[in-house]
């Protein structure tokens, strides 16, 4: 009887373990760096939870902007540093429908000692090619993130064209001309760092006015 119970118990307790690490999301900070040509820009992510914030960084360290994201209510902040201003961007892309062939080629390789797999999306339409190095662990926020963004940018609608990438993050990717093989852009994860993020990380300064149109 003893047995059966310490059994049931062990069960009960793996069962919630497995529970606990599927609802896991990353909170912390994630630095990408994006290069297209001679432009070279840093991205700074903060995410907790449902709260997500974007710093673009120039080169010489300034921030030139940042977004704060309500992956719940899909609402999106543009914040000006430079002039203390915000407003709520509207989401009013329509979707659109790409014609890609994806391919998961079996190549790994490490990127900032993460194990990543290799998957390859063509448009011959757009004569594009990229190229994600993809990883796979708590980062949950990514898709909904993107599809709250609704940027119309080859390396952003090309992911969301990959299925099951719930839970995995692209940690390199390279966009090329299908036809001559020349880069476009690169967007490669320089940090990930997984710690603490204060609340008022998402909270818009009170310094800040809103921008009337």
């Amino acid at each position: 009887m003893k047995n059966n119970l310490r059994k049931i118990g062990l069960s009960i307790f793996a069962t919630v373990m497995i529970a606990s690490a599927s609802l896991a999301q990353f909170e912390g900070e994630i630095i990408f760096e994006k290069n297209v040509g001679k432009i070279h820009v840093i991205y700074k992510y903060f995410v907790k939870g449902n709260d997500i914030r974007i710093e673009e960084v120039s080169e010489d360290g300034t921030i030139d902007g940042i977004q704060l994201m309500d992956l719940n209510t899909k609402k999106t902040y543009a914040l000006s540093p430079e002039r203390k201003l915000w407003f709520e961007t509207p989401n009013r892309r329509p979707a659109i429908s790409l014609d890609v062939d994806i391919k998961k080629t079996g190549k790994t390789k490490e990127v900032l000692g993460k194990k990543c797999f290799e998957v390859v999306v063509t448009n011959k339409a757009q004569d594009r090619k990229i190229v994600y190095w993809i990883t796979k662990g708590d980062y949950k926020f990514f898709i909904p993130m993107l599809e709250t963004l609704n940027r119309k940018e080859n390396q952003a609608m090309y992911y969301l064209e990959i299925e099951g990438m719930e839970n995995h993050f692209p940690m390199l990717s390279t966009e090329h001309v299908l036809s001559t093989g020349d880069v476009v852009s690169t967007l490669k994860a320089e940090k990930i760092d997984s710690k603490k993020i204060s609340a008022e990380t998402f909270i818009i300064p009170k310094d800040y006015g809103k921008f009337e149109r």
